[in-house]
């Protein structure tokens, strides 16, 4: 028996009678599909149909997480007798109330304190707002499972990163976004099981690899695109199980040597002299236009292992499995509209999601709940509506405990009266993401202005100010570091470098400069977040277009921005010349 029948009836009239057609979105007035297979997901789920586009849907989810730039506050800890500061990613000026970790995930508090009745003269997402202002949340989205990962924001079982976003069981990670399975790495982005790497985008199994994109299985190599199983290698492109070429020439192992010794690769004025040379390299690179393996019947970018995908973005080696409009996730089933998931299924616009099923609406559930709707920041939870924070909870609503039977009737009411006002079926909006936008990971994927977001009413910050007291320290100008790691000594740990483009302090920790040291790198002279934003140019959208093949003419879908004029070749081009 159903046990929301007042609902069901309601959400079965919408659903019979739907059938594909075209829609215009609201938001940025684009023509978009409800398909068949979508419909067929509404179904199943029991959701009424999306009014906004598919990628002003990943937008709005986007903008509730703040997790490929480590952006980090100091605010006041909100817990009883504390005023400490402590790390978070809610500044100070933010209204929204954190707990420090250890006091967050005690039994010294009960998110159940936090209750509140229903109004039904009061808009579900008003209520909501008010309730996510008043309970307390993490100061910043640690994994429990994650060692000595302070700053850190997100990721899954990682242990001693350093200034990385979502490190997924990586280890010894410093200043990077999305590593996964990844070891001893600094300056990383989007990459898998690779080791001794730095400056690396896009690349799997690779090992002592600097200053390379898209390469899969190669090791000890300089500056290389789109290069499988070679070794040895410096300033090359498109090749395949290849050694000692330098700038796509081959040469024999002593020549090659000889070459390399000739490049002084720890001074940081020949570092960018290869740098530029290897952009200009790049730019008439062969690129595929799709980058997937063992994708079947799926479409997509930089899927993995994936079976009956629709618009998809990186999925993990794990694997996932009939998926829509899905982003960042492995080990994952009938999923919709999700961004950021593992080990879940039956999910449905719902973004950071991990070891969970028929989760509908929600932001940051873990560890194994089910039957969640417009729940944010639960554990171990079931059956519950509008909530924050629980842990080991059941038949609760905005935050209340209920019998299971007042539980039921009470929600079918709720989502009777969200689906009448249209808002049932949508995603939390940006009017009250406790984020500020330009903070989030939307403005990654959307970048917006000041004056767009205030026009759009979405959350904005000015910026903070740094309460860093230089005069405590000894500053160095980037221009009176030293160009070579050789004459670097032990005593930068204690100064204070100024960032070359943004004037910004940073200080160097002591695994870096051994990092330095050993792989024959000079020091930065950028802020570490400055680093990883300019990393984001090399990064694939969530986004394909269709255009013609550069060599055949035939369409294509691809995921590289047709506005760069790259040399982008459909499947059977690339697998003719390149491989």
């Amino acid at each position: 028996m159903s046990q929301t029948p007042i609902f069901d009836k309601a959400i079965n009239e919408i659903l019979i009678a739907l059938s594909p057609h075209q829609r215009t979105c609201p938001q940025c007035g684009s023509v978009f599909d409800i398909f068949q297979e979508d419909i067929e997901f509404y179904k199943k789920l029991k959701v009424s149909p999306p009014t906004l586009c598919p990628s002003c849907r990943l937008q709005r989810r986007l903008g509730h997480r703040l997790n490929l730039l480590p952006i980090f506050y100091k605010k006041t800890c909100a817990a009883p007798n504390h005023q400490e500061k402590i790390l978070s990613f809610f500044s100070e000026k933010n209204p929204v109330k954190v707990y420090d970790d250890q006091y967050y995930f005690s039994d010294k508090w009960e998110a159940l304190e936090c209750a509140r009745d229903y109004d039904f003269q009061k808009t579900f997402f008003e209520q909501f707002h008010q309730l996510a202002l008043v309970v307390p949340h993490k100061a910043l989205f640690h994994d429990p499972k994650s060692v000595n990962c302070d700053y850190v924001v997100g990721g899954v079982a990682s242990k001693n990163c350093y200034y990385v976003g979502v490190p997924y069981r990586s280890e010894n990670i410093y200043y990077g976004s999305v590593p996964a399975y990844c070891k001893d790495c600094l300056e990383v982005m989007d990459s898998d099981n690779c080791e001794q790497c730095y400056e690396i985008v896009y690349c799997e199994h690779c090992y002592n690899c600097h200053f390379c994109q898209e390469c899969r299985d190669c090791l000890n190599s300089w500056f290389l695109y789109d290069c499988r199983g070679c070794s040895f290698c410096f300033g090359c492109v498109n090749l395949r199980n290849k050694q000692y070429y330098f700038l796509n020439q081959p040469l024999n192992k002593e020549e090659y040597q000889h070459k390399i010794n000739e490049i002084k690769t720890e001074s940081r004025k020949v570092l960018r002299e290869y740098q530029t040379k290897f952009s200009e390299i790049l730019h008439g690179a062969i690129r595929k236009g799709i980058n997937n393996v063992r994708a079947q019947n799926s479409l997509g970018d930089l899927l993995r292992n994936c079976r009956n995908c629709f618009y998809c973005f990186r999925i993990l080696s794990g694997g996932g499995e009939s998926l829509r409009y899905v982003s960042d996730a492995e080990k994952v089933a009938d999923l919709m509209d999700v961004f950021g998931s593992t080990n879940s299924s039956l999910c449905y616009e719902s973004t950071g999601i991990g070891d969970s099923s028929q989760i509908k609406f929600s932001l940051h559930l873990r560890a194994n709940c089910r039957e969640m709707e417009y729940c944010v920041e639960c554990q171990n939870s079931q059956y519950c509506f509008g909530c924050i924070g629980l842990k080991n909870k059941q038949y609760c609503i905005f935050n209340k405990q209920h019998s299971e039977q007042d539980y039921w009737q009470t929600v079918d009411k709720i989502k009777s009266d969200m689906l009448e006002r249209g808002e049932y079926g949508q995603f939390f909006p940006l009017s009250i993401s406790l984020m500020p936008y330009q903070d989030s990971t939307a403005q990654i994927e959307f970048p917006l202005t000041k004056e767009e977001i205030i026009k759009n009413n979405w959350h904005w910050q000015d910026e903070v100010a740094s309460d860093i007291d230089l005069s405590k320290f000894q500053t160095v100008k980037t221009e009176d570091l030293p160009d070579d790691i050789v004459d670097v000594s032990d005593d930068i740990l204690d100064k204070v470098i100024l960032c070359e483009q943004t004037g910004k302090p940073f200080r160097l920790t002591k695994f870096e400069l051994d990092f330095y040291r050993s792989h024959k790198l000079p020091l930065p002279a950028v802020h570490p977040l400055q680093r990883i934003k300019n990393r984001f140019a090399f990064r694939h959208p969530f986004k394909l277009w269709q255009y013609p093949c550069s060599n055949c003419g035939r369409m294509m879908y691809s995921g590289w921005d047709p506005a760069k004029k790259y040399k982008v070749y459909c499947e059977r081009c690339y697998l003719d010349k390149v491989v």
